[in-house]
């Protein structure tokens, strides 16, 4: 077990202990983080708090609102010595960023043709999603011309948790109508979500208490940290942060803390390289400002489920008297590869002349992309920039005459960097002036392999491939192929 899995579970396990050892303890406990380690946690805490009154657990998942859940809470004790419920997912102390989230799970029921029927139970809980995102605006759901609300969310909001769903102006104003006739739906049904009147009741269980024995555990995958509410549960002792996974140095750090529960639920345990490999395979990072470096909400519930399926193939594959274990041959064989793919990467490989990788990278790339399109446009993007950095390497390396393959990074970037972003003889704006030492240096080291009459026709090679991928052509991945192949193509 590492440190910080170790670390967690005993921050658990110390406040199981004082809230069952307290006579009175906090009516209202807050676990947040991913739900795949919050949700087992809330669970053992709300288990804990009710074998102590002597009831049993309720379980609700994204509860509309938590008014009747308190108010029950409230008045149960006119009928019984004790009650715990357990709240997952209620969005209740989620910060702006949560909204995106909140959009696609509505957008789940889309295209919506509501009109003059009963709404679905799939249909409410998106109707009530939308509301949610938009008390998050201080927009009353209640009030006004539903598409005048709708048309007031930020046009961020639908991109997608992700923040990759670039759809077109046309899409968007249509998703906004339809949304708005759910809007509509939902107010036809009396449907509400998340208001003041929520965080209002909250705060007073969290203040004044909840009658002995009964209790309310929150268990949230976001909860921002300058709330209010979120403040002084921490004051009070009942808020913990389990943990969350997250990008980092191109992996991800808090696959232990996932491992370790995965492997505590279903008794299977899994080796490092095939966690690293099933996240590879499974993980996608979040773009917005707010959650930036954190793995999409629905992603590490994809690894979670995929886990869990892995477990059983071990068990059915372990001998008798053998312990189960998951291994990157088991992953590879049973895991359709949804990952992330990062464009650095793609890069450094053109650049380090494996062009192979380089076409595979860019494959698995668009095909997990929600947009291939847009995302083929946006690595082109990145790419024609790296080739006019190549070209002006190329010529300045000539022009100053220097080393042309100088592989210490740090001789590189004394020596020979501040002359490539240097003034250029005779005037003019030196294109790399700005540029990242790292990243030069990588371009410098590209520059060195590719022959000087190649990378004087790389400024038309760049154009061919964009009049390609805009219209040109039906093969645009074919030329993106092509401008990858010359750019690693073995000097001769």
């Amino acid at each position: 077990m590492s440190a910080s899995s170790s670390g967690s579970l005993g921050n658990l396990d110390r406040l199981i202990a004082r809230l069952t050892s307290e006579a009175s303890p906090q009516a209202v406990v807050l676990i947040q983080g991913d739900l795949v380690l919050a949700e087992p946690a809330a669970e053992r805490i709300a288990q804990a708090l009710a074998a102590k009154s002597g009831c049993a657990v309720e379980s609700y998942r994204h509860p509309p609102t938590l008014l009747p859940l308190l108010e029950d809470l409230r008045t149960f004790s006119l009928f019984s010595s004790g009650k715990v419920v357990l709240a997952i997912d209620s969005a209740v102390l989620a910060d702006r960023a949560a909204a995106a989230a909140l959009i696609d799970d509505a957008r789940e029921v889309l295209p919506f043709e509501g009109a003059g029927r009963s709404l679905s139970g799939r249909e409410r809980q998106a109707a009530v999603r939308l509301l949610q995102a938009l008390r998050l605006f201080d927009l009353d759901p209640s009030f006004g011309d539903a598409a005048r609300l709708v048309s007031q969310l930020p046009a961020w909001v639908f991109e997608g948790a992700s923040g990759k769903r670039k759809a077109a102006k046309k899409g968007v104003d249509d998703v906004r109508a339809e949304l708005a006739a759910l809007l509509e739906a939902a107010r036809a049904e009396d449907i509400v979500g998340h208001g003041e009147g929520d965080l209002s009741a909250l705060t007073d269980a969290v203040r004044q208490g909840l009658p002995p024995g009964h209790a309310l555990v929150l268990a949230e995958r976001t909860a921002a940290k300058d709330h209010p509410l979120v403040e002084l549960l921490t004051e009070r002792g009942a808020f913990l942060a389990v943990g969350e996974v997250e990008a980092e140095r191109g992996g991800w750090q808090g696959l232990d803390l996932l491992a370790e529960e995965l492997a505590r639920q279903t008794g299977v345990k899994i080796g490092s390289d095939a966690m690293a490999e099933l996240a590879r395979r499974t993980l996608r990072q979040g773009t917005d400002k707010k959650s930036e470096g954190a793995a999409e909400f629905s992603s590490s519930s994809r690894l979670a489920g995929e886990y869990r399926k892995l477990a059983t193939l071990a068990r059915g594959e372990a001998g008798p008297g053998q312990p189960a274990r998951i291994d990157k041959r088991l992953v590879e064989a049973n895991v359709e590869d949804r990952g992330e793919e990062d464009v650095w990467q793609i890069l450094d490989a053109i650049g380090h002349g494996r062009g192979g990788e380089a076409l595979d990278r860019l494959a698995r790339y668009l095909g997990s992309a929600e947009d291939p399109m847009a995302a083929r446009l946006s690595f082109f993007g990145l790419l024609a920039s790296f080739c006019r950095q190549l070209t002006a390497v190329v010529g300045l390396v000539q022009l100053g005459r220097l080393p042309k393959a100088e592989s210490s990074y740090p001789r590189f970037k004394d020596k020979i960097a501040p002359a490539l972003q240097g003034e250029i003889p005779g005037g003019g704006k030196n294109p790399l002036a700005g540029l990242h030492p790292f990243r030069l240096h990588r371009a410098y080291l590209a520059a060195a392999r590719i022959p000087p009459e190649a990378a004087a026709h790389l400024p038309a090679d760049v154009l061919e491939t964009e009049l390609r991928l805009k219209g040109e052509s039906r093969e645009a991945d074919a030329a993106l192929a092509q401008l990858i192949a010359k750019l690693t193509a073995p000097r001769r």
